[in-house]
């Protein structure tokens, strides 16, 4: 499958959830944003480069990254140590998400990632699903806790 082909997929999946594929595209080709009330998660899709030091495995085909990421919070200003403790605990008992932190928006997220050749219109369900009930539900466990913030969606 091609680039265009993979966007078919995913807009599609999202005419099957009942949205419109239209109004969740992004700035840029390969990037849609979708909201479950205030849990933002974006769904993404992108060429590897084939000199990526990363990519495992070898290939002469285009590679194609897909993944959906919702932000969680702002980190939290103290008991960093716990937190992270907490995450890594937390992570272990995760389905096909997992966190990740962005340093430069000092912000938590829950992401899915995979390589999208095979990728199905399921897979894309299970990973928007799983990312925003994790998202939701890391937020509402940690809230309290660590006084963080929930991050507000972008309109």
């Amino acid at each position: 499958m091609n680039f265009e082909s993979y966007s078919e997929l995913i807009e599609s999946t999202f005419a099957f959830l009942g949205l419109n594929p239209l109004e969740t595209r992004g700035a840029e080709n390969g990037q849609w944003v979708i909201y479950n009330g205030d849990t933002e998660i974006y769904v993404d899709l992108w060429e590897l480069d084939k000199d990526n030091s990363w990519l495992y495995f070898e290939t002469d085909e285009p590679v194609f990254a897909f993944q959906t990421i919702s932000p969680v919070c702002l980190m939290p200003g103290s008991n960093l140590e716990t937190f992270y403790e907490e995450l890594l605990h937390n992570n272990l008992n995760m389905l096909y998400t997992s966190y990740t932190i962005n340093r430069e928006q000092n912000m938590l997220a829950v992401r899915h990632r995979r390589p999208a050749k095979g990728l199905t219109q399921e897979e894309i369900v299970e990973a928007i699903e799983s990312v925003g009930y994790y998202s939701e539900s890391t937020f509402k466990a940690l809230e309290d806790r660590y006084q963080i913030e929930r991050l507000k969606p972008e309109e």
